[in-house]
């Protein structure tokens, strides 16, 4: 993936659907096919196409996922008469299809979305995931902590997951762990006296929590 893809090269409209659309999703890529753990960033413009856009507020835009973690976001900023624009740093966690959706719902048009599909592909032999895998933490350690690790077969019941003897809230909970027990290499530190997850690496896993220590000061 790269980073930011220059607006009169790359953006690509995206139509959901929809013959009249209220509004224009486009995208900084057309489609993604990258390997697990790859990051990088892209972006989101919306083109109101309604003289009078009828959203109680105008950045009222939802995002959703799947396959991929949404790490860190830009405000949503006007770059001209009636579009908007924002920037998501995306990670691809599982292996698999996955999808970014900005959608809305107003009372003129109702619901309306636009889709970027996203291909996770295995990991490659030189790649965060098989760093993590490997028993190196793959990205810049938290200031402040010490990172610690331990692998076993993990399972989760009510967003705590259970390896290696030690158990650990999860904040998110991955689809891949989602009623079943699963090997599991865990990247964590000690924060207020008790464990918080920074990396969950498995078979075609990789999902990170390494932004919300930060955002969480």
């Amino acid at each position: 993936m790269k980073l930011r893809t220059p607006f009169a090269l790359g953006w690509i409209g995206v139509a959901a659907g929809f013959t009249a659309l209220g509004c224009d999703f486009v995208f900084s890529y057309r489609s993604i096919t990258a390997p697990l753990g790859t990051s990088g960033e892209v972006g989101i413009r919306v083109q109101k196409t309604h003289a009078n856009c009828t959203l109680p507020n105008p950045y009222d835009y939802g995002l959703s996922t799947a396959g991929v973690q949404i790490l860190g976001e830009t405000p949503w900023k006007e770059v001209g008469p009636g579009v908007i624009e924002k920037w998501v740093l995306l990670s691809l966690a599982e292996v698999g299809d996955g999808y970014l959706k900005v959608f809305k719902t107003c009372t003129k048009e109702g619901y309306e979305e636009g889709v970027l599909p996203i291909k996770v592909t295995a990991p490659t032999s030189d790649g965060a995931w098989a760093q993590a895998k490997a028993g190196t933490y793959p990205v810049s350690p938290p200031e402040g902590y010490t990172v610690a690790a331990l692998s076993g077969t993990g399972t989760v019941k009510d967003g705590v997951l259970s390896v290696g003897g030690m158990s650990i809230p999860l904040p998110t909970v991955p689809p891949t762990l989602a009623g079943g027990s699963v090997p599991l290499q865990v990247y964590y530190v000690i924060r207020d006296g008790r464990p918080f997850p920074l990396l969950l690496v498995g078979d075609g896993l990789f999902w990170r929590y390494d932004p919300l220590l930060a955002a969480q000061g």
